[in-house]
């Protein structure tokens, strides 16, 4: 629902905005990110990796929160002169004046919702999630609408966060209190230290690209990058982080057994595979029909760009399985370590990459950046519970084959139906149908049934 309520805001802000509006507004973003970045405390995994005795820490994590959020937002009215000055950019003073308001409200979250994650609770995290992206589009699309500028994305964010907090609040019976304790924090620094250095890598891993080119090659040229970023990899980010929040607290439950751990991994992992290979394979063919039939042909150069951003992010969905195993196994040093070649390819790679090959060179440094990961993944999984290359191979065979019959299928439809965009939307339909069935015939003279391992899937993961 999320992800289907961000692509609406986005494709309608693509239609409406101008890219230099949507990089205005990733400049902002992008500035609020680097201070979140550098102040993440990791209290809220610490809290729910911990096996008991929470109750008393909650009161200090807000308290942390709070504060937070408030020095954040204070450093970043204070700097926002300085950052439209360096820009050249006078409208962006307001904007993060304004922007201010949401890191403000964030703090006031009611730190009860981690009960929710440690208790499973997947239910009542949906409705927060629901209210919050339903008001921030149905915000920000009248806004983008009414007033054609970044102003109704500013809005729409704040409106969004509100929400957030209110909902926080009715939905959770807890009202923490202002408490300075700092033996309590100290135990929870223990295990978010490795969180905030993993934060601050992660950060300039998945921001710092975007980051450069807003500094390089101007908001215009971010505008687009960061329109193909989303696009390409809101699917398998929402999908990756989804399980990620699902698979974190049940790993946690399950540090003193292994052989659990390890069936709910494999679960978690064919589960993963099988829906964001055929939506990458999707994605990747019909960028140009969306570009041309949707959002308009302003946006013609993100087409190369969300393509190789779309095998990146396919990648990252498998790549991202290790991050709340290693965190739920007390092993979140892995998690640091698998990122740090990643970080070293981004940080060491990213000025001459964009120097040479502009837009596409930061591309295709997010798509080798991701790929580094893959050596510490293997043998961190292969530590914690024993899945060998080979066992991961084999356990994704049915996901190898729907995707690699999808993707035929689309190039024989597209062949035969090539044309006008009704021609483009009907062998997109086409694709999609013969895929149905050539699944179900595999599935019928093969043991790789689909729907049988979907049904399998969700009874498997519902009872863990």
């Amino acid at each position: 629902m999320t992800s289907l309520t961000d692509l609406a805001r986005q494709v309608v802000a693509a239609r409406v905005l101008l890219p230099g509006d949507m990089g205005l507004m990733g400049i902002v973003l992008l500035q609020l990110s680097v201070l979140e970045a550098l102040t993440k405390t990791g209290f809220d995994q610490a809290l729910i990796q911990r096996d008991k005795g929470v109750g008393g820490l909650m009161n200090v994590a807000w308290t942390w929160q709070v504060l937070r959020g408030l020095v954040l937002a204070a450093v970043l009215a204070a700097a926002a002169p300085l950052l439209a000055r360096g820009y050249d950019l006078p409208v962006l003073a307001p904007l993060i004046w304004v922007t201010c308001l949401h890191v403000v409200l964030q703090g006031l979250q009611n730190v009860g919702l981690i009960y929710f994650s440690r208790d499973l609770d997947f239910k009542a995290l949906f409705f927060i999630n629901a209210v919050r992206t339903t008001v921030q589009a149905g915000v920000a699309i009248p806004a983008i609408i009414i007033r054609q500028d970044v102003w109704a994305l500013v809005i729409g964010l704040v409106a969004g966060t509100l929400a957030s907090v209110i909902v926080s609040f009715v939905a959770h019976p807890l009202r923490p209190k202002l408490e300075w304790d700092l033996a309590k924090a100290r135990q929870l620094l223990k295990f978010g230290k490795w969180i905030t250095g993993l934060t601050i890598m992660v950060f300039l891993i998945v921001q710092g690209d975007a980051l450069f080119v807003s500094w390089y090659l101007g908001p215009v040229a971010l505008g687009l990058y960061m329109f193909a970023y989303d696009l390409a990899a809101l699917p398998t980010t929402k999908l990756t982080y989804v399980i990620g929040r699902v698979a974190f607290p049940a790993y946690s439950r399950l540090q003193a057994k292994p052989d659990e751990m390890r069936a709910v991994f494999l679960d978690v992992m064919r589960a993963t595979m099988l829906v964001s290979g055929p939506v990458s394979v999707l994605l990747f063919a019909i960028i140009p029909d969306i570009v041309h039939h949707v959002v308009g042909g302003k946006w013609e150069p993100v087409i190369p760009l969300v393509r190789i951003l779309v095998i990146a992010g396919w990648v990252r969905s498998f790549a991202a399985l290790a991050g709340p195993l290693f965190q739920g196994a007390n092993r979140p040093d892995l998690d640091f370590k698998m990122n740090l070649p990643r970080f070293l390819i981004a940080v060491l790679l990213i000025w001459p990459a964009c120097a040479y090959g502009g837009l596409k060179g930061a591309s295709y440094i997010v798509l080798a950046g991701i790929v580094t990961c893959l050596p510490t993944w293997f043998y961190g999984v292969k530590l914690l519970v024993g899945i060998s290359p080979w066992q991961v191979l084999k356990s994704n065979v049915l996901a190898w084959v729907t995707t690699a019959v999808l993707g035929v299928t689309y190039l024989v439809s597209r062949h035969l139906l090539r044309g006008d965009w009704v021609r483009d939307i009907a062998s997109s339909l086409v694709a999609i149908i013969a895929w149905l069935v050539v699944m179900a015939v595999v599935g019928w003279l093969t043991p790789l049934s689909l729907l049988q391992e979907i049904r399998r899937l969700r009874g498997a993961l519902a009872t863990r």
